[in-house]
């Protein structure tokens, strides 16, 4: 069941939300986005900056700005490239999330742990042992090919609808997804950096959780990477087969050259976790930690350094 016309506009731009939001923004810091207006300026009148976006989404003027685009490089060699918001464009985006996040969370699966409250590459992993010691040990290791930057517009929309019936949110919506375009006339892709990014990933991705979730397939997935877990060999390429077949129906593809089947015995690396037999190891702040058996201690005080 979505949610009815237009009642969720007023809980996002309610002053209340507005106002966490914005401390929010302010508390990640953060550069400024493309019109060079940092957290500080933005701060000196930020309530009548809040005042004006509220004035602006309620009459239709409201339009963001296109993000700054920057790039990182990653620490296992090769580059991302991240996006900046405007201050302005944050907040309302922040505003957004803290209404529609508890309604998505809601539906979204147990296999699904980025990017969710009370959800970690913790527990990632923690289901990925709890699988391994159920019998499962061997792996289909998928990586979906530029995720982020390959995401459907029209299909995302579509599945949007289905739980927003709010104008105005789906409104806000078509304008973000146009301004964050990488390409001005290829109706794909969400910008990595953008505050809503991970929950339209999300969302897109749960059609992949639910599709293999409901043929009895064991998955964990922290947003666009996962892993599909099984018995034998065969059925982990029948796993491939399948999320194939899923992926293209949603306009995604799997990665021919980081795409593999591996095993618990022969070893595999999952969101920055080395799985070898019975032990798992990661580097965190440039020293290696390896456990044996389920313990998780040492990964909820000192997490793996991944991306």
């Amino acid at each position: 069941m979505g949610t009815e016309p237009n009642e969720l506009i007023d809980a996002i731009l309610a002053q209340e939300n507005m106002n966490q939001a914005w401390e929010q923004v302010l508390r990640n810091k953060g550069a400024p986005g493309i019109d060079g207006v940092t957290l500080a300026r933005w701060g000196r009148n930020w309530e009548a900056n809040i005042a004006r976006i509220r004035q602006q989404v309620r009459s239709n003027t409201y339009f963001p700005n296109r993000p700054k685009r920057f790039t990182v490089y990653k620490k296992g060699g090769g580059s991302r490239e991240l996006s900046r918001l405007t201050v302005s464009d944050k907040v309302l985006q922040r505003a957004v999330l803290n209404v529609l996040d508890p309604i998505y969370d809601r539906r979204f699966l147990n296999c699904s742990h980025g990017y969710r409250q009370n959800r970690s590459t913790a527990t990632a992993i923690q289901q990925v042992l709890d699988f391994r010691d159920r019998g499962l040990v061997y792996v289909f290791d998928a990586d979906i090919t530029d995720c982020f930057n390959s995401l459907d517009h029209q299909i995302l929309i579509a599945l949007i609808k289905r739980v927003v019936h709010d104008w105005f949110v789906l409104n806000l919506t078509g304008l973000w997804l146009k301004s964050g375009r990488k390409h001005r006339h290829k109706p794909v892709g969400v910008p990595m950096g953008a505050v809503l990014s991970p929950l339209w990933c999300n969302i897109y991705l749960h059609q992949l959780d639910a599709r293999l979730s409901c043929d009895g397939w064991q998955l964990v997935r922290y947003a666009d990477d996962f892993v599909i877990l099984t018995e034998d060999e065969a059925s982990a390429r029948a796993a491939w087969k399948k999320t194939e077949s899923i992926l293209q129906s949603l306009n995604l593809g799997l990665s021919a050259r980081k795409t593999r089947l591996a095993s618990f015995d022969e070893g595999f690396t999952f969101l920055g976790v080395t799985f070898q037999g019975n032990r798992y190891s990661y580097e965190c702040q440039k020293k290696r930690i390896s456990v044996e058996g389920k313990r998780l201690r040492m990964l909820y005080k000192h997490p793996p350094d991944f991306y």
